[in-house]
């Protein structure tokens, strides 16, 4: 959980934004933000399964590294691949 107040979807997609590069292959995203978890969904377009979960992760590592810290506390607790 966050040590400060809890983002808005808004601002968890804000981040998102800062964080995917022109080379990611991200179609779309969602978010989710209930009480004290945030669940981010990415549609990534790859040919390898194992390349589209890595590279989700990269950018999940991204989004809370970015800055303005708007995610500042909370860690990847579960990556699923559907």
């Amino acid at each position: 959980m966050a040590d400060t107040a809890h983002p808005t979807s808004g601002d968890v997609l804000h981040t998102l934004r800062q964080a995917v590069r022109p080379t990611d292959p991200v179609e779309t995203t969602r978010a989710l933000v209930a009480g004290g978890s945030v669940r981010i969904a990415l549609c990534v377009d790859c040919p390898d399964e194992l390349d589209a979960i890595g590279r989700a992760l990269d950018i999940c590592l991204r989004m809370l590294a970015a800055d303005p810290p708007e995610l500042r506390g909370y860690t990847v607790a579960d990556c699923r691949l559907l």
